[in-house]
């Protein structure tokens, strides 16, 4: 698994106010296999971090600007571990405000999980990189 040094992490706050993460997919060498996820991913050289957020989004949900108000929010480090080293990626925590739910069309994963605001990230199945981020999340919307 390679693990870049920048990522992006995109939750979706859809028009009823409850937020939408990912579902990864059970394959191999997937980072968060079967696990809740943020949408997002690495990003490219030469590429901002908001640049990612927005080609993320329409790669992942085909969602395009027209469709929702990115804000950024902060960025955090995270801990990986590869081949006995360890790496710290930036994560770049974006919210991506949804106008019309119809037009999420999910290509990667295996879909949208939509989750109430109070929901306690600690008994959700996701990896560490996306509880730092739902606790950010969470402080950020109050």
């Amino acid at each position: 698994m390679n693990i870049p040094q920048s990522i992006v992490r995109i939750f979706l706050r859809l028009p009823n106010g409850q937020l939408g993460a990912q579902l990864r997919d059970n394959i191999p060498g997937i980072a968060s296999q079967g696990m809740l996820s943020t949408f997002g991913g690495g990003v490219d050289i030469g590429e901002s971090p908001q640049q990612a957020a927005l080609r993320e989004m329409e790669e992942e949900t085909c969602l395009t600007t027209n469709d929702y108000k990115m804000e950024f929010i902060t960025t955090f480090t995270n801990q990986n571990t590869q081949k006995d080293r360890i790496i710290l990626p930036n994560n770049h925590l974006f919210l991506a405000r949804v106008s019309n739910c119809d037009k999420i069309e999910i290509k990667e994963g295996v879909g949208l999980v939509v989750l109430r605001k109070d929901v306690d990230f600690e008994k959700v199945n996701a990896g560490e990189g996306t509880q730092m981020a739902w606790k950010l999340l969470q402080e950020y919307l109050k």
